[in-house]
């Protein structure tokens, strides 16, 4: 039997995940957010992240192995608590039993009423194996809406593979902005496997759950994390001559405008950011990883503090819906629909319209998002060069994989 302490410590972070859980999928919170505002001892922080993310990136299976045994329509704790008592059957080592007795346990603490009815259900989840046959949308894990605009769109067998990959824990990447070999050997004399990169010459892939800080040269800025899709975005942007000037928009936290300042040591980047608030962050790392030829502005994109044609380059890292990064984010997909899609779209097109005002002629724009919605890719471009005198000169979509994110990119060039 548990240590009592421990086992009460354990409840504890359960229903602060219940209660996590209810703020992302009701409330429309960010979980990076709502776990913020949890209040859980350090060493139980971890089981948190486990519990929330576990649950959002299964939800759908869950939901259909657990609804098979509710003769009557679970209310919100009940149905939250269902699935959190699902994930640790079907996904975590611990007993039948006691994910049964924890899960009623922490939803008790919640809502008392509900803790019998999801003592029961979960009893019979136990008992069984998981269903033989789902809807193709829940084996996918994904909203129906998104799963069947993604088949419609990229087909059936395209979209089975890279949402299988959606499922898992993302690995840990970082742009290693100095020698990537000597750097990797430092790593693997710490006993931590390592991997380089596809898609970019800073890329080194590593295993999830390690401590950044603890990495070789963090303090002395050796890295910065960054996906390497991401990465393979800033790759894309034509070499400029010295002394041009680049916008980096929509700039925090900072890891893409480090690989730019690294990559164009003799330009001068202006990161621009809409949000006070994470500014902060922003010049922290612009410090700590030596990027001096930057510097910080706060402003809207949508009304940029530029001339017409002033600048050589513009880096559009839009705000977007992230249906890219949903292995590091699964709380994107409760947190935006249809409809948010092409409202984000439309803010998209404006900031991208925005930023070819103060573009120079022949000169260069690159567009990136770390979504595939085709609406959030390709019919943003469409619209942008149907609207200005734009030439589109290269533009790729990555699919999620294990490797890396999804992401899209657009290189467009203005004419003179």
């Amino acid at each position: 039997m548990p240590h009592p302490r421990r086992y009460m410590k354990s409840l504890s972070t359960r229903s602060v995940a219940l209660q996590a859980l209810q703020r992302i999928t009701d409330d429309g919170i960010k979980a990076a957010v709502a776990m913020d505002d949890c209040h859980v001892p350090p060493g139980e922080r971890a089981l948190l992240h486990e519990l929330v993310y576990g649950v959002l990136r299964r939800w759908y299976s869950l939901e259909a192995d657990m609804s098979r045994f509710c003769r009557a329509k679970p209310d919100v704790w009940a149905r939250l608590g269902l699935l959190l008592g699902t994930y640790h059957i079907r996904h975590m080592r611990v007993p039948d039993h006691a994910a049964v007795g924890e899960t009623v346990a922490a939803v008790k603490m919640i809502h008392p009423r509900s803790a019998g009815y999801v003592n029961a259900v979960l009893r019979k989840v136990a008992a069984h194996d998981t269903p033989v046959r789902i809807k193709p949308y829940q084996q996918a894990e994904l909203p129906r809406w998104m799963y069947s605009q993604w088949r419609d769109t990229f087909g059936r067998e395209v979209t089975g593979l890279f949402t299988q990959a959606l499922q898992q824990a993302p690995n840990l990447c970082v742009a290693v902005l100095g020698e990537r070999e000597c750097w990797m050997e430092a790593v693997r004399a710490q006993g931590i496997t390592t991997e380089a990169g596809e898609l970019s010459p800073y890329a080194v892939l590593l295993p999830s759950g390690i401590e950044v800080t603890s990495l070789p040269g963090y303090r002395e800025g050796a890295f910065t994390v960054m996906d390497q899709a991401a990465q393979a975005a800033v790759m894309a942007l034509p070499d400029l001559p010295d002394g041009a000037v680049l916008l980096d928009l929509c700039a925090a936290p900072g890891g893409k405008t480090a690989l730019l300042a690294h990559r164009f040591p003799k330009t001068v980047i202006i990161a621009v950011e809409l949000n006070p608030r994470r500014i902060p962050r922003l010049q922290e790392n612009m410090q700590r990883l030596g990027c001096g030829n930057v510097s910080i502005i706060q402003a809207d994109v949508r009304l940029l503090p530029f001339a017409d044609t002033t600048v050589n380059a513009v880096f559009l890292d839009a705000p977007c819906s992230a249906s890219g990064v949903l292995r590091r984010h699964p709380d994107a997909k409760f947190l935006h629909d249809n409809e948010s899609v092409e409202r984000i779209a439309r803010h998209q097109l404006c900031l991208a319209q925005e930023s070819l005002r103060v573009l120079k002629g022949k000169a260069t724009m690159l567009y990136a998002v770390c979504s595939i919605h085709p609406a959030e890719n390709e019919q943003v471009i469409e619209q942008l060069t149907a609207s200005v005198d734009m030439e589109k000169q290269a533009s790729q979509r990555l699919f999620p994989s294990l490797t890396h994110d999804g992401f899209f990119f657009s290189v467009l060039e203005k004419p003179l």
